[in-house]
């Protein structure tokens, strides 16, 4: 009997069923984010009902959705730059490998946690806004806001096109304006002053944390 048609072990067959069974995982879950985002930009308000009455946990929510749309920014950032370079002058300058890579593993995890703590900060402000609290739909409110700025991490694969990404910025505060009603019970007159006070401690946070991360990439 030739190898090729030897039976194949126990472990062979559980390493290939393994396989494909996380194959098919990532498959699943990349559909999910798919249709979550389509849905978000066609129809918010109907997207966001149907998040509200998804039964499902804030780890779900940052493992399953945030950790695979935070890859994008720093992974096209870093294709990006080596494709074209980064111009200071007239020198064009590329990253060493170690350290970029070292810097995308950084922004990743600093992306999850700015998205943590934004969900920490939409339930903390609610009162102010004679919203509900809700720690859960705080958080679904901060993980799905925030796809417009992931997916726009895709326009680091050409630095020229990085202006664009302050669509996103706008996009994000409208998907916030739709669902801080929805999912946190807020006053529809008072949810864009909601969604406005939430984006700009964001952008702080942003600054700060990235900061941090930057005195570790170097």
């Amino acid at each position: 009997m030739s190898a090729e048609n030897e039976p194949k072990s126990g472990g062979q067959r559980f390493s290939i069923e393994s396989a494909r069974a996380r194959a098919q995982a990532a498959i699943q879950r990349s559909e999910f984010i798919l249709s979550r985002a389509y849905g978000l930009f066609r129809d918010p308000k109907t997207e966001w009902e149907q998040i509200k009455a998804e039964q499902t946990t804030i780890p779900n929510i940052l493992v399953g959705y945030v950790a695979p749309l935070a890859t994008i920014p720093p992974v096209c950032g870093l294709l990006g730059e080596y494709i074209f370079g980064r111009r200071i002058g007239e020198e064009v300058f590329r990253p060493e490998l170690g350290d970029a890579l070292i810097g995308v593993a950084v922004t990743w995890v600093v992306s999850i946690a700015l998205v943590f703590l934004l969900g920490l900060l939409i339930d903390a402000l609610a009162d102010n806004f004679d919203a509900e609290r809700n720690d859960l739909g705080a958080q679904k409110v901060a993980a799905y806001s925030l796809t417009p700025a992931f997916l726009s991490g895709v326009f680091s694969l050409w630095p020229p096109l990085w202006w664009l990404s302050l669509f996103a910025l706008a996009a994000m505060v409208l998907l916030m304006f739709r669902g801080l009603p929805i999912l946190m019970r807020a006053p529809p007159e008072r949810s864009l002053a909601y969604a406005a006070s939430v984006t700009v401690a964001a952008a702080v946070a942003f600054i700060v944390l990235f900061s941090l991360a930057s005195c570790v990439t170097g």
